[in-house]
């Protein structure tokens, strides 16, 4: 929903964004002349981290300034405001913003607005702010587990090609899911603060797929490369989990929703810890041995043990059906596949009854049927170059009794296989 608003000065050469900065922390692009020249709003808002009583809206901006959320139940009287404060202090950046919006309602439409002020420094503690910049209103649905069908659509390894994205966010638009899950490797290396703004922010040059429905993030292994990989949280919201011990685990996440939960994880890098060209300074092994006992507490939480079709997504595939594959523990190779995270989460999938796992990565979309010994079907999707490999968009819809996969080849715009699955017990 786009409600086209009286507001006091309106958006100027907007694109479309698809995630931001942390709140209330110091401008990290300061002397950037460009932001003289620009709109101060330089996206549309993105929505991430969504919960039952919560989410979180990103954008990004050209100059220092303040931002708040307005939003309410009613899109006339957007009653509430969210500033992102931290130690009493406002938000304010001058690239990006991330504020969270709490206490809403399970199962809820909500409307918001952003708000963007323009933020002067005179001397010392002075301060003055300019004419504030008000948004359209788009809308959002709170997830709840009472919902009688459920939504998602995955794309992966879109490494900020153009005609690529192209695709995907028309394919997006058409499908209208729930949640669209971006499958790691946006850009191909993190060089620099405004490339990855740009390629985060702004896919394609502006697409507009998360104004209303929620991006969730996986991580590629391509978001560790580059030396600006450290900073992506200001970019990819970090998850605020409930128990404080998993918060070190911020790019996992659960979502329920209806019928189903979707759970992310992090495959981390694809070579591995003792590779040469990291030179130490990696440590993955120990990174995902913790995660299982992440996934093991988030498979027992109510979220996902009364969900009648579970799905978890991360970037390396967990399993090959190559036997000389490398899974990721030859010290000088390219891995294909996970060996060490298969092993220690596959064994998980098959005790609490996982249906599927969305992998990427590869760029060669295949699909691997469950076994006698791995009770869990693997997608695997395609991309990002359609001279080479098929470009996918895996989108599943959730019922009562079953769960159905649809995977888009995105020039030709067939279904390359429909997948069916059976609620767990």
């Amino acid at each position: 929903m786009n409600i086209k608003t009286n507001s006091r000065r309106r958006f100027l050469g907007i694109v479309s964004a698809s995630c931001v900065s942390l709140a209330g922390l110091p401008g990290l692009l300061k002397g950037d002349e460009k932001a003289a020249e620009s709109p101060l709003v330089d996206s549309l808002p993105t929505l991430q981290c969504p919960t039952d009583t919560g989410i979180t809206v990103c954008w990004a901006v050209n100059g220092l300034s303040l931002g708040s959320i307005e939003f309410g139940i009613n899109p006339n009287e957007l009653n509430q405001t969210a500033y992102g404060e931290m130690t009493g202090l406002k938000a304010y950046h001058d690239r990006f913003f991330q504020i969270r919006l709490e206490g809403l309602e399970p199962g809820r439409r909500y409307y918001y607005r952003t708000a963007t002020t323009p933020l002067e420094y005179v001397a010392g503690h002075i301060q003055r702010r300019g004419e504030t910049i008000f948004g359209d209103i788009f809308s959002f649905e709170t997830p709840c587990p009472g919902r009688k069908t459920a939504t998602f659509s995955v794309i992966n390894d879109t490494h900020n090609r153009s005609e690529t994205l192209k695709l995907v966010t028309k394919k997006l638009s058409e499908l209208d899911a729930d949640y669209t899950i971006w499958n790691g490797d946006i850009l191909g290396s993190y060089d620099d603060s405004e490339k990855s703004v740009q390629a985060v922010l702004k896919p394609g040059g502006g697409a507009s797929f998360s104004t209303d429905r929620p991006l969730l993030y996986v991580p590629g292994n391509h978001e560790y490369y580059g030396r600006w990989a450290r900073n992506l949280p200001y970019l990819f919201a970090p998850w605020e989990h409930p128990n404080i011990e998993d918060r070190k685990f911020s790019r996992n996440f659960v979502v329920r929703n209806g019928p189903l939960a979707l759970i992310g994880l992090d495959t981390g890098d694809n070579r591995s810890d003792t590779n040469p060209d990291k030179d130490g300074t990696i440590m993955f092994d120990p990174y995902r041995s913790a995660q299982r006992d992440w996934l093991e507490r988030a498979l027992k939480s109510p979220a996902v043990a009364t969900a009648l079709f579970v799905v978890t997504v991360c970037h390396i595939p967990l399993f090959d059906p190559n036997p000389e594959a490398n899974g990721g523990d030859i010290p000088v190779a390219h891995g294909r596949f996970q060996r060490q995270a298969g092993k220690l989460w596959g064994e998980l999938f098959n005790r609490y009854d996982v249906q599927l796992v969305v992998g990427a990565h590869t760029h060669f979309y295949r699909y691997d049927a469950p076994t006698s010994e791995r009770g869990w079907a693997q997608i695997v999707g395609g991309g990002p170059d359609s001279s080479r490999h098929p470009i996918t968009v895996i989108h599943g819809t959730a019922g009562d009794d079953f769960m159905e996969i649809a995977v888009h080849e995105l020039v030709t715009g067939k279904k390359l296989d429909v997948f069916t699955f059976t609620r767990r017990n």
